[in-house]
């Protein structure tokens, strides 16, 4: 947006707090000043006291309708009347939820409210707390507030989006009559505006209202400006204030311009391009010099201006162009650093194109020096990269790093920033090439990575040579998500000695190949050996600063504890790991997904059934489309199927589901996980009626025999588990106890000998079912016992409640039968608990609804939107959207209105009521 000339004043800093964490900034709390020349907008004042009453009022316009100077000029009088008031500038950053949070709480706390409930929200470590947690303290702090506030955002469109709509969504909805909310914005942001007007709790303001009246028009351009010359320019304009503002600029070359007033055509961009043609050439030669210098710049201050001009006085110059307000924009409070509104910057571009050419490629090669210097790498980058100086450029990303970049400026600011080098340049130069090859693994680009590798090789050794450490690293990644390490019994020490050759101090380096040999342990069932490396992982992370690298450490611990029964330490190193993703996910979603996806397996082998599918979605998703790992897939995918057969016993999701894992197995050819989804296939087809299905997929592969070579393979321990319970469940199922009994103790020797006590306890489960079936209770007892004990010391229900109804029996044959499961032990609890689990009407329901599908149908009965039944259950939008296309097919329902109507006849739902009263409908 334009700000006029008082923008440019000189402000004092705003003093720092250091208490307060770095990206907290108040001077984003400050208003602009008002200079003398700002023109009082007094109608739209009185309209905006006429929307005091509402909750939003919205300042919708394009950019340079003075947005910023009204809302300005309202904090002022709301000041002058005693109210409350606090004022947020946005930027991109605010994009972040829990960034806003913080300068929201910060801006509230300004206008003398109680800190106490959202002063966490000022805490160094504010990023990891949950959002919905988070809003919700903010929204108890406005309601306790001793006054209404009113608030300000300015530029909200630099934030607006996703998260950040649904924060102001639930403020308005949810703060009451406490505070009154003021956006200004370029664009309309993604809120129910529709809703909320007709509602009567919105008001707008657009271009129409935010346009200059005549007198408005004549009070900016000056008393010394004809009255029928300011008419004829507010009529070419549509009072435009930006193009007025130029206007008034053009005017000052004195009574040769009245006349000229006719040229004035078109508008916007047009008017703008004219009017800075005008201004511009009026301009003394070293002011139009500076101007024409710095406008391929996105971004400069006086001293990187003196570098491009090789002279000392752009801070002198830059105090001469105060009146240049809304063309030059000063980026800091401080007035240090500044940008060109775009069409203006256009237009430079253009004069300095057309009188130097060539000149805008030295003043990009001078750039990239001094942000190069000044260590500022990424610009850097971008800079020599415009130059046409590939060479320049490939040196900065060197100095970065370069894969390293992506750690801290992300995958879209590198996709962004490698789009402008050329391709062929990119595969010849070995620090591009490397970047590039680590930017398509992040996007699951596989291919491409490999190719990009293969190049890197063909490299003259002179070239390859400074880089082979990050080659080691970059290629030893690429393996170890393709899953091609696991199955050489020399991957695992190769990557240990080449851990150990790095230098001393390259801890990065280090953590990383120690985070493969974490994930390759665990590949090959070595589960002490996977927690000593990703421990080690861990402490290399911590010490290089890489908050992203220790949170994959943490994964890789858990799992390793995971699987060992230590499912409280898992579920710590997971819930860590997760805090951390949080705080870095503009940066790395993997992490967060993949710590999802974990976690979800945890929940669901607790019974938490709900949880797991709301951590679940939409996380599988991502993973699939980026830099996902085997582990990860076979834990996702295997909760997946779970949770699929609970929802439709008819297997017809969970083979649905099957479908997509074997596409995934195509595009990347993961051949363990080619025979896990034959495993889960095997098991799906073994609960169906009939059986033929089974029959064929056992013939297919060559007979039962044809699966001994993957039970015996070390590395291939979970398919080894997935198909050894398949089979067993199948011969149990169709009366082959023997066979079945002869592969669960082979699996229960495995499982003895790898620590394995995740598939220890359903192995030994599912002997004592086979032999309590067969009537052979008193050998059933001692694996009964073990896997009992194992489930009340972990609270892994699923191990028991997974073999369906047949468990019931069992479980009430012990309890008569048994001298050692007496009333008050801790064993005679489990019995009691996993009965409850398994029982009659309650087991009926969980397989038709979850928990979780019900309360979704009781907000869907109260006329909720998905939107608002996400903010309620404190879900994702698309989680929601999972849970009612479930609810729908399971109450053979297409639309809302027949999904309730179902629901009400099969005694699910009493008669739906009417939205809460401030909640809306959908």
């Amino acid at each position: 947006m334009l700000k006029p000339v008082a923008l440019l004043a000189p402000r004092p800093p705003h003093p720092r707090d250091p208490t307060l964490p770095d990206w907290i900034l108040g001077s984003k709390l400050e208003p602009p000043p008002l200079g003398a020349g700002v023109v009082l907008r007094r109608g739209l004042l009185e309209q905006l006291e006429q929307a005091r009453a509402l909750p939003l009022t919205l300042l919708l316009a394009p950019p340079g309708f003075g947005k910023t100077m009204l809302l300005a000029q309202w904090h002022r009088r709301l000041q002058q009347d005693g109210t409350a008031v606090a004022w947020l500038s946005l930027d991109e950053d605010d994009a972040d939820p829990a960034r806003l949070l913080g300068h929201l709480a910060l801006a509230l706390q300004a206008t003398g409210g109680d800190p106490g409930p959202c002063a966490h929200l000022l805490q160094p470590h504010a990023h990891e707390q949950d959002l919905m947690q988070a809003t919700n303290a903010l929204v108890r702090s406005v309601r306790a507030a001793p006054r209404p506030i009113t608030l300000l955002l300015d530029d909200y469109d630099r934030a607006g989006g996703g998260a950040v709509d649904e924060l102001v969504l639930r403020l308005v909805e949810h703060a009451g009559a406490q505070l009154r909310l003021l956006l200004a914005t370029r664009c309309a942001p993604a809120l129910p505006l529709e809703r909320l007007s007709l509602q009567g709790r919105l008001a707008r303001l657009g271009c129409a209202q935010l346009a200059l009246d005549d007198a408005e028009t004549r009070t900016l351009l000056g008393a010394a400006v004809p009255a029928e010359v300011a008419e004829e320019l507010r009529r070419y304009t549509e009072g435009w204030p930006v193009a007025l503002h130029l206007a008034r600029l053009w005017l000052d070359g004195g009574d040769r311009c009245y006349s000229e007033v006719a040229r004035f055509s078109g508008r916007s961009a047009q008017i703008a391009a004219y009017l800075a043609e005008q201004v511009v050439n009026k301009l003394d030669e070293a002011t139009r010099d500076f101007l024409l210098r710095t406008s391929p710049l996105q971004r400069f201050n006086a001293a990187l201006a003196d570098h491009l001009r090789e002279r000392e006085d752009s801070g002198r110059l830059l105090g001469r162009l105060e009146h240049f307000h809304g063309l030059l924009v000063p980026l800091d409070g401080e007035h240090e650093w500044f940008r060109y509104h775009p069409l203006f910057a256009d237009y430079l571009q253009q004069q300095l194109e057309r009188e130097r050419p060539g000149e805008p490629l030295r003043i990009h090669a001078r750039a990239a020096h001094w942000f190069g210097e000044h260590g500022q790498l990424m610009e850097a980058v971008r800079h020599a990269s415009h130059a046409g100086a590939i060479e320049v450029a490939a040196s900065y990303v060197a100095r970065a790093g370069t894969w390293q970049l992506l750690l801290h400026h992300g995958t879209t600011q590198m996709r962004a920033l490698l789009r402008t080098i050329d391709h062929k340049a990119i595969r010849d130069t070995p620090a591009l090439n490397l970047t590039q090859a680590y930017l398509h693994m992040k996007l699951g680009e596989f291919g491409h990575a490999r190719v990009l590798l293969e190049r890197f090789r063909d490299l003259p050794a002179t070239l390859r040579e400074p880089f082979q450490r990050d080659y080691t690293v970059v290629v030893a990644l690429l393996r170890s998500l393709l899953d091609e390490i696991c199955a050489n019994p020399h991957g695992l020490p190769q990557l240990a000695a080449q851990a150990g050759a790095l230098d001393e101090d390259d801890h990065l380096g280090r953590g990383i190949l120690l985070c493969i040999c974490a994930t390759t342990a665990l590949g090959q069932g070595e589960f002490s050996c996977a927690e000593r490396h990703a421990l080690a992982a861990r402490e290399a992370m911590r010490r290089s600063g890489s908050e992203i690298g220790a949170g994959y450490a943490l994964l890789h611990l858990g799992q390793s504890r995971y699987y060992r029964g230590r499912l409280g330490e898992a579920e710590a190193a997971y819930q860590e790991a997760l805090a951390l993703a949080a705080r870095h996910q503009h940066l790395d979603g993997t992490l967060h997904a993949a710590a999802s996806c974990l976690l979800a397996q945890l929940q669901y082998e607790k019974g938490r059934h709900d949880q797991a599918a709301d951590l679940l979605e939409p996380a599988l998703t991502f993973i699939e489309q980026h830099d996902g790992w085997l582990d990860v897939f076979a834990s996702a995918y295997e909760t997946a199927l779970g949770l699929a057969q609970q929802r439709d016993r008819s297997g017809r999701e969970a083979l649905a589901l099957l479908e997509r894992v074997d596409r995934l197995v195509h595009a990347r050819r993961l051949e363990r996980l080619s025979d896990l989804s034959i495993a889960w296939r095997l098991s799906i087809l073994a609960e169906l009626p009939g059986g033929g299905a089974v029959e064929q997929l056992v013939a297919r592969s060559g007979s039962e025999t044809g699966f001994t070579h993957t039970l015996r393979q070390p590395h291939r321990w979970r398919q080894r588990a997935a198909l050894g319970f398949a089979l067993a469940r199948w011969h149990r199922l169709a009366g082959r106890s023997s066979a079945a009994l002869a592969i669960l103790q082979q699996l229960e020797q495995a499982c003895l000998a790898s620590d394995n006590l995740c598939h220890l306890s359903r192995a030994r489960a599912g002997i004592a079912l086979v032999l309590q079936q067969r009537g052979e209770l008193d050998a059933a007892l001692p694996p009964l016992h073990n896997a009992l004990d194992h489930v009340a010391r972990t609270q892994s229900w699923q191990v028991i409640t997974e073999l369906g109804l047949p468990a019931k029996a069992m479980l009430r044959s012990i309890r008569q039968h048994d001298p050692q499961t007496t009333a008050g032990t801790t064993r005679a609890l489990t019995v009691q608990t996993l009965l409850e689990r398994l029982s009659g009407e309650q087991w009926a329901l969980s397989e038709a609804f979850s928990e979780r599908e019900l309360e979704v149908l009781e907000q869907l009965a109260h006329g909720y939107s998905n939107k608002q039944i996400g903010r309620r259950l404190n879900l994702s939008e698309n989680t929601v959207k999972f849970h009612l296309k479930n609810l729908y097919r399971k109450l053979e329902a297409r639309t809302r209105e027949a999904a309730l109507a179902s629901a009400l006849q099969r005694g699910l739902l009493q008669r739906p009521s009417r939205p809460e009263v401030g909640d809306g409908g959908g």
